[in-house]
């Protein structure tokens, strides 16, 4: 931001006073400083969720990030270069910069699509080869916290603890919390169906339905849930192979 202000001098830039590429240089630093704020914010607020990512939902999270742009540059040339407030100028702001921001969004849009075609072509191979997934080479025995390791559907880590998704031995899905992780979880079941598809999730290949391909990923339906379970990009190398 801080290169692309100072070359082009934009929204009354050039006729500010002052050293340009210091001026210049808090735009990006101030710009910075709203984007974190927002990702930080962004992150809190759904910590314990996960986005199935839409072209929608992240373009309003896309202008979300614009807005707080807009607001942390907003303040910091009323307070700190013009030293006054007009908030009435504050729609002049959020104008500039998305003037500089919808240009990169579409760039960014063109390649999420292009990455989106990817793993629909990923997910349309491997629903293709789905009875080829590896059986398990552990006991039909085998339990995890006295559940079978055939009944489990997913496991998902919340901090400190586990949450196995699982069916009862009368076929009714139910929820278990243990303390765990998923690493001394996946080390349990070696060899077996169970494998690692997100940082927060493991999944039974046997009880995979579907698999979709978005620009995030892979999203996986399973069995006996309605729960929705990601493969995000750096495991889809390896789900993929399995």
């Amino acid at each position: 931001m801080t290169f692309f202000l100072y070359v082009f001098q934009p929204s009354g830039i050039s006729q500010a006073a002052g050293n340009k590429f210091l001026i210049c240089l808090g735009f990006g630093i101030s710009g910075a400083l709203g984007y974190f704020i927002y990702e930080f914010a962004f992150s809190q607020l759904l910590k314990s969720v996960t986005i199935n990512w839409t072209y929608g939902k992240w373009l309003w999270y896309s202008l979300g990030v614009l807005f707080f742009i807009s607001l942390t540059n907003f303040l910091y040339a009323r307070y700190l270069i013009f030293g006054f407030m007009d908030w009435g100028l504050f729609p002049y702001m959020i104008k500039g910069t998305l003037m500089f921001g919808l240009p990169i969004l579409t760039l960014i849009m063109v390649f999420f699509w292009q990455e989106e075609k990817r793993y629909q072509g990923i997910a349309n191979q491997i629903n293709a080869n789905s009875t080829k997934r590896s059986t398990s080479n552990l006991s039909k025995n085998a339990t995890i916290f006295n559940i079978p390791i055939h009944q489990i559907r997913y496991v998902e880590a919340l901090q400190n603890y586990i949450t196995i998704g699982h069916l009862t031995i009368d076929g009714q899905f139910k929820k278990q919390t243990e303390r765990a992780t998923l690493k001394s979880m996946l080390q349990e079941v070696e060899g077996g169906t169970i494998i690692r598809t997100h940082r927060s999730f493991l999944v039974n290949q046997q009880a995979i339905l579907d698999t979709v391909g978005n620009s995030q990923g892979l999203l996986l339906t399973l069995a006996d849930t309605d729960k929705k379970i990601p493969v995000s990009r750096s495991y889809v190398s390896t789900f993929r192979n399995s």
